[in-house]
This record gives C-alpha cells, sequence and structure tokens, in this order.
C-alpha cells in the first residue's frame, strides 16, 4: 500500500518550475525598477540640496561683505584721528588746560597718580554708555579695554603736546609736569571718547 501512495503522489513538472522562475524574474524586475526610481530621486532631491545650499552660502557671503565688520571691533588710523581731535578740543575748550595747571599747583602727587585711573575708569563708563551698552554680542565687549587703552593714550599723547605748546613752564620740573598732566586728562579723555562715537552705530 505505501508503493502506491508513493507512485499517486503528485509530481511537479518542469513547467511548474520555469513559469515560477519567470514569476520570480517578474518581480525582481519590478524591484529593481522600483530601487532605481528611488535613487534616481534621492540624487534629485541631493542635487536640489546642494544648489540651495550653494545659494544660501553666496547670499551669507554678500551680506557679509555689505554688512562688513562691526565699527567699534577695529581701530582704524581715522578712529585715532578722530580721538586725537576730541581730545585736543576737550583740553583746549574754555582753557581747561589753565585750569588743569591751577588744580596741579594745589594737589599733591598721590592725588595726582590717582587721576590716571579715575580717567580711565570714567573713559570705559563713557564708551559703555554711549555705545557699547546696545551691544548684545559679548565678544565685541571684549574689545572695549583695547579701544579704550587706544583713546587714552591719545588722549595723553595730545595733553602733553597741548601743554608743551600752549603752557610755558610745562616742563620745568618732572613732578609738576606729571601733576599738570594728570589734571588735563580727563577733561582730554572724555573729548576722546565723544569724538570716537561720532557717526557710530
Amino acid at each position: 500500500m505505501a508503493k502506491k501512495r508513493r507512485k499517486t503522489s503528485k509530481k511537479v513538472s518542469l513547467t511548474d518550475i520555469h513559469k515560477e522562475l519567470q514569476s520570480i524574474k517578474r518581480l525582481q524586475k519590478k524591484i529593481t525598477g522600483f530601487e532605481e526610481q528611488q535613487v534616481k530621486r534621492e540624487k534629485k532631491i541631493i542635487s536640489q540640496e546642494t544648489e540651495e545650499l550653494a545659494a544660501l552660502e553666496d547670499v551669507e557671503k554678500q551680506l557679509k561683505k555689505a554688512v562688513g565688520e562691526h565699527p567699534l571691533r577695529k581701530v582704524t588710523y581715522k578712529d585715532i584721528a578722530k580721538g586725537a581731535i576730541g581730545a585736543f578740543v576737550g583740553t583746549t575748550a574754555h582753557y581747561s588746560f589753565i585750569y588743569g595747571v591751577k588744580v596741579a599747583h594745589q594737589i599733591d602727587m598721590a592725588r595726582a597718580i590717582l587721576l590716571f585711573p579715575i580717567s580711565f575708569a570714567i573713559g570705559a563708563i563713557f564708551l559703555y554708555i554711549t555705545g557699547f551698552r546696545r551691544i548684545k554680542n559679548v565678544k565685541l565687549l571684549w574689545f572695549l579695554p583695547i579701544r579704550l587703552l587706544i583713546l587714552f593714550l591719545t588722549s595723553l599723547i595730545v595733553s602733553f603736546l597741548v601743554l608743551y605748546l600752549l603752557q610755558p613752564d610745562f616742563l620745568a620740573t618732572p613732578m609738576e609736569m606729571f601733576k599738570t598732566l594728570a589734571t588735563v586728562q580727563l577733561s582730554a579723555i572724555i573729548g576722546a571718547c565723544t569724538a570716537d562715537l561720532i557717526g557710530r552705530e
């Protein structure tokens, strides 16, 4: 009985196998075609994104050229000249250097020395309130001491020149020269900071 059952079992013909293979091939072709379409779409999307990124980079470069560096971040010869003119006006307006000479004769050396850091501090407060306070970028605030130091030295040189030219006894004694320079420096640094911030945003 077992032999008969084996003989009567269904046999798979070569035609059936060929049909299955053909259907598998057709399915593979469909899958391959779909994958190729997906790859083409992805390449198209990537090329579009690349073009958009290039366009954005061009716009960014144009904006950087148009805006330029922040005016308070760099010091040019024009800024030094403006500071020098402001210091000159500060020391000569209403003959303030003459009043500085009178005050210099009445103060001692310790107070004269103290006037220099006071002038520096007043210049820093003046610059911050009038120009740097509106800046939100912290990196620009770190440039305040550098800019102030340049203005301080410029006003100091201008004060020296003004006193040398307009005050005959300025170089008589080193002590009196130092005290006179200290008393005039305050008005000079205020004038330099004022002139430096004219026309800036």
